[in-house]
């Protein structure tokens, strides 16, 4: 009777291997099939998409927009509720026996705000419908809608997948007496800030174009433009005003090295500070600020040179055979030190698998692949200034690309003299 009872149990355990191993894995990576935001005045957005599944698959691995996510329901298509976990903005869903998942929360990690203007930001995977709140107006997208209408006074887009931008203010907004104050505002600003020999081309740039759109009467686009060029403006001037300060410390650290008897790896920074000045003459100033911070670091890494070193006691005329050969040993190990001047042993260049990052990062959009081969390519770490001139786009643009790498725990931000300093994490390096 036993040997029945374990002849039934074994292939019972074959059958049960055999169903498993027709499947390529226990679980499966979703998309949705429909995908729908509706932001609200507040900041939040409701997020609501369906997915067909395949019902013999014991657990559904789903991809969530946003970091923290309240009121979340999942439900299959009974209107049920299906048990889940999360993690890694990965919703583990066991449906095993369901062939469709609804999912349903809210979130405020998919917008931002500057002054009055909201911006909604989303890498969508599919083709998604966005309601905004009542009274919106749109004041820029970043791709052209498949699908634009007004219903109940919401405005209702619909955006093929990839990144969507959608910047929009709540209100009345773009009339002429208002757009003529915002020029006004953005042209004394930009004034002001040339009084002390600032090169603000740029937003000198943007504001030609806002006053170009106010000339045709396209008032909404005058008061964004013009704003953007007040905004530009100032970032540029904070960014001068910090290489300036750092510069000045550059000089004063280098000083302070050369009185100490510091000398030896001084000419490095001596060279990087008249670099950081001639870039700041041009106007570059985040490559000046750079410089500037560079050449601090090595004047605080000088040391003393062995030719400054105290002399002996010991004269020439009793040791005068010892004293020959050590000037020869020592000017053998200073020309070698000249000839490579660049072997600091203090920084320890870090070698970074990318691609291991975009593996594990398949939604990296082109310009964040760029900005992280950036960082790959300088030893792991930039200004965030820095990130903007590689990546060529605005600069709000950059700082949520910034903000959701950093949700993606791809890298750390830290400030840094009133920068931002972005480094990859070092999970990412290839160990030795």
């Amino acid at each position: 009777m036993n040997v029945k009872r374990a002849s039934a149990n074994l292939i019972f355990t074959l059958l049960l291997l055999l169903s498993l191993n027709s499947h390529p894995s226990f679980s499966e990576v979703t998309t949705p099939e429909t995908l729908l935001l509706k932001v609200y005045p507040d900041g939040f957005v409701f997020i609501d998409y369906r997915i067909h599944v395949d019902q013999t698959f014991p657990t559904q691995n789903i991809t969530v927009f946003g970091q923290v996510l309240e009121d979340l329901l999942v439900i299959d298509s009974d209107g049920l509720p299906l048990d889940y976990s999360i993690f890694n903005s990965t919703l583990n869903v066991h449906s095993l026996g369901t062939d469709e998942i609804g999912i349903t929360y809210l979130t405020q990690d998919l917008t931002s705000k500057y002054g009055r203007y909201w911006t909604l930001t989303i890498v969508a995977p599919i083709n998604t419908r966005i309601i905004l709140p009542v009274e919106t107006a749109i004041t820029s997208l970043n791709k052209v809608p498949e699908l634009i209408e007004t219903n109940n006074d919401k405005v209702t887009l619909l955006l093929d997948s990839g990144l969507i931008e959608v910047t929009y203010v709540i209100g009345v907004v773009g009339t002429q007496e208002h757009a003529q104050i915002v020029l006004d505002e953005a042209e004394i600003t930009i004034m002001e800030i040339k009084k002390f020999h600032i090169i603000i081309t740029e937003a000198e740039t943007k504001l030609q174009e806002a006053e170009d759109a106010f000339s045709q009467k396209n008032y909404a686009k005058a008061e964004t433009t013009g704003n953007e060029a007040k905004n530009l403006a100032i970032q540029i001037n904070q960014t001068a005003t910090q290489a300036q300060f750092q510069i000045v410390e550059a000089e004063t650290t280098l000083t302070t090295a050369e009185n100490e008897g510091r000398t030896l790896g001084l000419f490095g920074a001596k060279d990087l500070i008249d670099q950081a000045k001639s870039t700041y003459d041009f106007g570059d100033y985040s490559e000046a600020l750079s410089l500037a911070t560079q050449a601090i670091s090595e004047a605080k890494e000088s040391t003393v040179s062995i030719s400054e070193e105290p002399e002996t006691f010991l004269t020439l005329e009793i040791f005068g055979a010892i004293i020959i050969s050590a000037v020869l040993v020592f000017g053998f190990f200073f020309l070698r030190s000249r000839k490579k001047p660049q072997a600091d042993p203090k920084k320890k260049k870090r070698r970074i698998d990318s691609e291991r990052i975009f593996r594990e990062h398949k939604t990296l959009i082109p310009e964040e692949k760029q900005a992280i081969q950036f960082l790959v390519d300088n030893n792991g770490e930039a200004f965030e200034a820095e990130l903007y001139d590689c990546v060529r786009l605005p600069r709000t643009t950059t700082w949520r690309m910034v903000k959701r790498l950093k949700g993606m725990n791809i890298i750390t931000v830290t400030k840094f003299r009133r920068q931002n300093l972005v480094r990859l994490k070092t999970k990412y390096d290839i160990k030795e």
